[in-house]
């Protein structure tokens, strides 16, 4: 009796031990990410990829911007989950429809689609082929984005990321709904909902996610710069087969004249419609730029992986269907203010993978 009590115990105890190991030891799954062997595969939420983090020891880049990865810089991140596609009207106002805030005791219902490209815009071109819907919603604050993020992950039943209180809003023009206008904003570190990329998550997922990888030099998500053109050229069509801008915005090739100068040449494109890069996201250079969790601010060694602590700008990059090619850079870094709206500005979501 003795004797299968102390083997009961050994087996109990082993199998403790395997499991403590186990979890200590994450294996790096056969998937878009690009690094690392294992055999264990990650069940990846529908519409996202999975992005395995870890260390960058930034370099000298002469043939692109310096980005966030700069010189001297040592930047750690953890895996995460990042949206395929950047969120579509479609996407925003299934969530955003009903969406009400009080401000000083004034209930206000948010837009469910500020979007400036909609069908019956005048101005803003659905291109041939696109399905409306699925155009990239624009036209969101960064005060929105983050609202969206919180309204997704209630709407999932995940902890939303972000404690928002609003304090002031704006009717949209033209429009029957509010955007937020002002609000302050603290992360909630320990969430597993939505959020916004930071800046250097976004940067990473764009270069494809692995310093070891002859794509994270390449000036565009997923495709090198051309031969005759150079990173700053206002004109690359080293941008058609990834990105939309404003020397291809009609036909998708590079042409002489900045075509959104044009009724026709105007407007976002559907999302998805270009080749990915390696991890399998869309529309990471052009189209519209997105939004990041960061504040704008100069980037160095001291610099935190979320970025600045404040400011006045919040932090946007890749680029869009309005800007010339150099803008969609995966390197090159851009800014507004957290209460500015407009027809080229939109973002992406992601989500912590270890939760």
């Amino acid at each position: 009796m003795k004797k299968i009590k102390w083997l009961t115990t050994v087996l109990v105890v082993a199998s403790i031990t395997l499991g403590i190991i186990g979890c200590s030891n994450p294996s790096n799954p056969s998937s878009p990410s690009g690094s690392g062997g294992g055999t264990q595969e990650v069940v990846v939420p529908d519409g996202f990829v999975f992005v395995k983090g870890g260390t960058v020891v930034g370099s000298d880049n002469e043939n692109n911007y310096e980005g966030v990865f700069i010189e001297g810089r040592t930047v750690t991140l953890s895996d995460f989950y990042m949206g395929k596609y950047e969120v579509t009207q479609e996407e925003y106002a299934s969530v955003m429809e009903g969406q009400k805030v009080t401000v000083e005791e004034v209930e206000y219902t948010l837009e469910s689609n500020p979007s400036y490209c909609t069908a019956d815009s005048t101005s803003y071109t659905l291109f041939n082929g696109d399905v409306q819907e699925k155009r990239p919603v624009e036209g969101v604050t960064w005060y929105d984005a983050v609202w969206y993020c919180n309204a997704l992950s209630e709407k999932e039943g995940l902890t939303p990321a972000y404690n928002i209180e609003v304090t002031e809003v704006k009717q949209a023009s033209g429009k029957t709904g509010y955007y937020i206008y002002g609000a302050t904003v603290a992360l909630n570190a320990n969430a597993t909902g939505y959020r916004l990329p930071t800046e250097a998550e976004w940067e990473y997922a764009a270069r494809g996610g692995d310093p070891t990888k002859e794509d994270w030099n390449y000036v565009f998500s997923g495709a090198d710069t051309a031969t005759d053109a150079l990173y700053n050229s206002s004109k690359n069509s080293g941008l058609d087969s990834v990105g939309w801008y404003c020397y291809n915005n009609i036909t998708g090739t590079t042409g002489e004249e900045d075509v959104t100068e044009n009724k026709e040449g105007k407007g976002t494109h559907q999302v998805g419609k270009k080749a990915p890069n390696r991890l399998g996201l869309y529309d990471m250079s052009g189209n519209v730029y997105e939004w990041c969790y960061d504040w704008y601010g100069t980037v160095d060694n001291e610099t935190p992986v979320d970025g600045t602590t404040s400011g006045s700008y919040r932090v946007d990059r890749g680029g869009s269907w309005w800007r010339s090619a150099n803008s969609a850079s995966v390197s090159s870094r851009n800014f507004s203010f957290p209460y500015g709206r407009n027809g080229y500005l939109g973002f992406r979501v992601v989500r912590p993978s270890s939760k």
